[in-house]
């Protein structure tokens, strides 16, 4: 799907101050910032624009570039989609109008980002080599004319990817101003987002030795025997194109996981010679952060300098208004989830907004126009969640092409857009925060994001109206009333940090992650899980002990029974800490026999009526919590901020609807942001004394947030 398209079909979850005078040390620095073990802080910042002068007549760059730099603006990323410019014949490269270009970026103190160009290919490459386009879910090929068509393990697309990759380090990589580059552009997001061709299936089958060694190993795995499916050589398995009917579910979570693999493969070909070219330079590359599940972004991201991802909160909005007006809450709850994503993904190192709204946003239709106040809302937004600095998509708006109504900072003719002074305000501002832009986020909560549990959810959703993004957003939106902030992590990493982990929807549980988890618990930890845990193994068997499997001696329960819903659902009565009004459970029912847990809450109709629905468990010094029914917005927030109060987590401050609080910082210096996600002016009670970051001010209980406004409060000395 196109960047558009892929925003629409997501929302629909939710709806169920300086310059840079030395460039190079700009880069230096940078990195330095994002390595823990120096301590170093950053000299220079990074607040841009994407910019495109492979689109601009050259007359038009030098005033460009006058204004990039009266704006406040240091850095630019430029050429991820101009192959058919700097190769325009096999073999033969023009790099002269890039380097014009960037001398003159230069000239006015403004640094490059260099995009390599593989996500779109020029015409002539697609006319000599058509086997590199991609073949999509249903066994189509896609045709070239747009962008990301191709297939990510074809051996000729990846030798023309690394060759104009080599090429362009080469003649440019060097130039004065270049600071790093950004690998292609938004990986998988196109209209197919995995590739079915002939060579995905030769390299699936290579893989799969890899991995499994023999066919006898796999055949045991994925449970082949099933409908006569027995390999007998690595050449008969097939790709999960569509069939008589739905695929092994061990051969479509693998082929999932082939092409998570394919891609970061595909990507790191042209990260090491990058790396050889121009050592020490950034490296990052952009995709879209948490609602893109195609590729393990873990994987992604491992080996590069710094994650960067693309923020456009108004296509969240867009989506939402076709099923009533959206509530503030809607829409920036999946924008903060993302950023807290991106910055998990890197072990709660910053990030950067390589693509950042900056006006209406389209292709075919537009987002909704921004309010006022919005565009400095949503970059401090993405700063109050751990980035260190924002490019603003895009500085002029094309006239031609796709994204005519892609608005940017300036308009069609030129003129400034209704965003482009808030733009430049909002840079200032951030550029006063320093070394705060490097801070820590502090989050007090982890909540668990799996990408093959994903994946395997996806291949058997079991009730359709279930989905494992949207239980995991469902969670995100009611675990951050609790003002604990929220890191999104895997289950197999150190979490000993944290107070309290959660995991719906944790479908696939892995020896490791159970090893992980009892001993969190034991240490003190508490475990709060939603339904369908630990259902499958690694190989997307059922596993064959009592249910939730490897965690049921954590859990102190077992399952009696679950129930997919397509009625009315089951009225849930709770007693004990959760004590309150009914609820009502509306898709799935896992039906719980507590052994050494207790019941929290039971059924209070149907079939199962009296039987538990959600349990607590001591163990060792910790507890551990199971949610076994699916419980709307309201009740399941209410009842995850019950449970958090026993371990330790209380919201601090009083926060209106729509307002919303994190915090960065350490023991030494903390800044807590306050968010008003609202076109009206809202009033926080604050508890403690801060000071204002802008101007000093101290600052005690009431403080008064405009419309979309924010405020940043310091504290000094704050416990950790």
């Amino acid at each position: 799907m196109n960047r558009r398209d892929f925003m629409v079909t997501t929302s629909a979850v939710l709806a169920s101050a300086m310059a840079s005078a030395d460039l190079h040390a700009l880069a230096a620095g940078a990195r330095a910032a994002l390595d823990p073990d120096t301590g170093a802080s950053p000299k220079q910042l990074l607040f841009g624009v994407d910019y495109y002068p492979d689109q601009t007549p050259e007359r038009l760059w030098e005033e460009d570039a006058s204004q990039m730099a009266a704006a406040g603006i240091t850095n630019v990323r430029i050429a991820e989609f101009a192959w058919g410019l700097m190769e325009p014949r096999e073999g033969t490269y023009d790099f002269d109008w890039l380097l014009r270009s960037i001398a003159i970026l230069h000239s006015h103190d403004i640094a490059v980002i260099l995009g390599t160009p593989s996500a779109a290919p020029p015409p002539w490459l697609t006319q000599k080599y058509p086997e590199i386009l991609m073949v999509d879910d249903h066994g189509m090929k896609l045709s070239p004319g747009a962008r990301r068509f191709t297939c990510p393990t074809n051996a000729t697309y990846r030798r023309l990817s690394v060759g104009i990759a080599t090429k362009m380090a080469q003649a440019v990589g060097h130039a004065p101003g270049v600071i790093g580059w950004q690998i292609d552009n938004e990986l998988t997001l196109g209209r197919s987002s995995r590739c079915y061709c002939p060579y995905c299936r030769t390299g699936f089958q290579e893989w799969l030795l890899s991995r499994y060694q023999s066919l006898a190993s796999l055949n045991e795995k994925w449970g082949t025997v099933f409908w006569s499916n027995t390999y007998t050589d690595f050449s008969q398995i097939p790709v999960p194109l569509p069939s008589g009917a739905p695929p092994n579910p061990g051969l479509a979570l693998d082929y999932d996981r082939y092409q998570s693999a394919a891609n970061v493969a595909f990507l790191e070909e042209q990260l090491a010679v990058l790396r050889r070219i121009c050592p020490g330079q950034l490296i990052t590359t952009n995709n879209v952060g948490g609602l893109v599940d195609v590729i393990n972004l873990r994987d992604l991201y491992r080996n590069l300098d710094f994650v960067a991802h693309d923020n456009y909160p108004g296509f969240f909005a867009l989506r939402l208004a076709e099923h009533g007006t959206p509530t503030p809450e809607a829409v920036s709850t999946p924008v903060s989830f993302a950023h807290d994503f991106m910055r998990s993904a890197k072990n709660g190192e910053p990030f950067l907004v390589m693509e950042e709204q900056s006006g209406k946003a389209g292709q075919p239709t537009f987002s909704p126009q921004p309010e006022p106040g919005q565009l400095r809302l949503w970059s401090w937004q993405a700063v109050a969640h751990g980035a260190m600095g924002i490019n603003y998509f895009r500085w002029d708006t094309a006239t031609f092409g796709a994204e005519e109504y892609w608005h940017g900072m300036l308009r069609h003719d030129r003129s400034h857009s209704p965003g482009f002074d808030e733009i430049c305000t909002t840079i200032r501002e951030l550029k006063a925060l320093g070394a705060a832009l490097h801070a820590p986020y502090r989050a007090e909560i982890a909540l668990c994001y799996d990408s093959e549990s994903d994946w395997a959810f996806t291949i058997q959703p079991g009730q359709p109206q279930v989905r494992y993004v949207s239980e995991l957003l469902s969670w995100y939106g009611s675990l951050g009333a609790s003002q604990a902030g929220i890191d999104l992590v895997d289950a197999k990493q150190d979490l000993t940090r944290y107070k309290v982990l959660c995991a719906p929807a944790m479908y696939i549980v892995t020896p490791q992650q159970a090893d992980q988890i009892r001993s969190f618990v034991h240490q003190g930890g508490t475990f709060i899980a939603g339904f369908r845990l630990g259902v499958k193994d690694e190989y997307s068997r059922i596993v064959t002990t009592p249910l939730p499997g490897l965690l049921r001696d954590v859990m102190g329960c077992e399952l009696f029974d679950y129930e997919p819903i397509y009625n009315q659902g089951h009225s849930v009565s709770f007693s004990g800490m959760l004590a309150g009004a009914e609820a009502q459970c509306r898709t799935w029912a896992d039906i719980l026999t507590p052994s050494s847990a207790e019941s929290l809450a039971t059924y209070a109709d149907g079939r199962y009526a009296g039987q538990t629905a959600i349990t607590s468990n001591r163990y060792g010094s910790g507890r551990a919590i199971y949610v076994g029914c699916s419980l709307e917005a309201a009740d399941l927030a209410r009842v995850l901020l019950s449970l958090l109060g026993p371990a330790g987590i209380q919201p601090k401050h009083q926060l209106a609807p729509g307002v919303e609080m994190t915090r960065r910082g350490s023991a030494r210096q903390t800044w807590t942001y306050l968010l008003n996600h609202t076109g009206k002016a809202q009033t926080v009670q604050i508890s403690g004394t801060y000071r204002e970051f802008s101007g000093g001010a101290s600052v005690s209980g009431s403080l008064e947030l405009p419309p979309y406004g924010v405020k940043v409060l310091t504290e000094t000395g704050a416990a950790s």
